[in-house]
């Protein structure tokens, strides 16, 4: 699994990281040179097709803002155009093109030596990763070992119909839960995978993609223009962006405690899953105190604060976070997230157009209100026999006081918006309380979406 606690940050995570693990020593698979008082003037000249393996052709997907090196300081210059990623490999997230020539900070190396980390200040921690078989370095005796990331999940895309609105991953790209790299990936659409479109951002930046609802909860996810190649999208609507994400901040763990540190932005999650609600999200660098394991190996359960969860207790991906001294924390059974029927993407689909209130709006307790979500119908079929269908509450308990099954008139066509409102009440204690909803035409799950509001204190 699309849907911002005091977190200790460090610009240099996976540096301290690889330092824990014991990785000091220079690699001896790519020996520096000695330090230049300056780059070179002479550099290898730069070509779009390097010696095989590497890539003969390269797909315009942009140059990422890459921090130049001073005089003096450990430096990469490529000697082709190759890729910077999220890690030491290629199945990575791609941040963007190093075209032959150009010149980078290095500031640290993979445990194995094949790789360098360079400083690319737009990247979540501030690090990508280049292979060392198309740069050549200068000064690099000193760098530290870095400990190489998790690689992220790859995230399914539901694929089109003939003729649907698509966009195919021209890299490996993220799919994020919303227009930004400030919002969390669900995962890594991998390059030449195609999904179908139903929608874009506001500013034309970024595409909505249909995803397997059975995997993420939300039922679709953002991916950045720039990084795919788009057809038949002149009619998608426009999708309204979910509020940014709220922090969140725990207190640091106690020294030998056992710990996870976000490198890329990671939501802070009700359950062991992406089905279930989001409190906040940890910053790269952030730490939390690890209090247990899923059963599957894929969740840390962290120590929150308890105005986010009334146990103090969320739940992060292990994609996405680096743990220290977890070898014996107690084992959870995740509970399954409930299962949710596939729509045929190209007959049923919506999209979530605004919602009032926005997640984790603040309200006073016991206070009467109502949720109203403006859906559209981005299918190409009517919806009939439909009804908004409660699915289960998340964080403290259920906001919601009508029926749990609310029935939709028919009518609703391909391109209408329809206004599913529910009836609510703020409970009495202060927290996070949330539910999670689902429009049905007969027995076909079209979407579904959530709701979270803080309690005040």
């Amino acid at each position: 699994m699309t849907g911002n606690r005091n977190w200790v940050f460090a610009a240099s995570l996976l540096v301290a990281a690889g330092l824990v693990l014991g990785a000091c020593s220079t690699p001896t698979a790519a020996p520096p040179t000695e330090a230049p008082t300056a780059l070179p003037t002479e550099i290898p000249a730069a070509t779009d097709t390097p010696p095989a393996p590497g890539p003969t052709a390269m797909p315009e997907v942009g140059v990422p803002v890459i921090e130049t090196p001073a005089s003096g300081d450990p430096a990469a210059v490529a000697n082709y155009n190759t890729y910077i990623y999220g890690g030491p490999g290629k199945d990575y997230v791609v941040y963007g093109a190093f075209l032959g020539g150009a010149s980078a900070k290095v500031t640290g190396v993979s445990q194995d030596g094949s790789w360098w980390v360079v400083s690319i200040p737009p990247a979540p921690n501030g690090m990508g990763w280049v292979e060392g078989l198309w740069v050549t370095v200068f000064g690099t005796e000193g760098v530290p070992v870095v400990a190489a990331p998790p690689v992220p999940p790859t995230t399914d895309m539901v694929p089109p119909g003939p003729g649907d609105p698509q966009a195919t991953a021209l890299v490996n790209t993220y799919v994020r839960t919303g227009p930004g790299a400030t919002y969390p990936a669900y995962g890594i659409a991998p390059a030449g995978v195609t999904g179908r479109v139903i929608g874009k951002s506001e500013d034309g930046t970024y595409w909505v993609v249909r995803l397997d609802p059975q995997k993420v909860g939300a039922g679709y996810g953002w991916v950045g223009a720039s990084t795919v190649q788009a057809s038949n999208v002149d009619t998608v609507p426009v999708i309204q962006a979910p509020p940014p994400p709220q922090q969140v901040a725990p207190s640091p763990p106690a020294g030998g405690a056992p710990s996870a540190t976000a490198f890329e932005y990671v939501n802070v999650r009700s359950g062991a899953g992406t089905c279930y609600a989001v409190y906040g999200v940890g910053a790269p660098g952030a730490t939390a105190e690890i209090a247990a394991v899923s059963s599957d190996g894929q969740w840390w359960q962290i120590k929150i604060p308890t105005s986010f969860s009334p146990e103090g207790l969320g739940w992060v991906s292990s994609s996405y976070v680096v743990a220290l001294n977890a070898d014996s924390v107690p084992v959870i059974q995740a509970e399954a997230c409930p299962e949710v029927p596939v729509p045929p993407p190209a007959e049923y689909a919506c999209s979530l157009v605004s919602q009032t209130p926005a997640d984790h709006t603040t309200l006073s307790p016991e206070t009467v209100f109502e949720i109203t979500w403006v859906v559209m119908n981005t299918g190409n079929e009517a919806w009939t026999d439909a009804v908004l269908q409660f699915i289960m509450s998340g964080a403290g308990g259920a906001l919601h006081t009508g029926p749990d099954s609310i029935d939709i008139p028919d009518g609703v066509g391909a391109g209408d918006t329809y206004d599913a409102t529910v009836p609510a009440f703020v409970p009495a204690d202060a927290g996070a309380y949330g539910d999670l909803w689902q429009i049905l035409s007969g027995d076909t799950a079209v979407c579904e979406f959530w709701v979270i509001i803080d309690v005040a204190e």
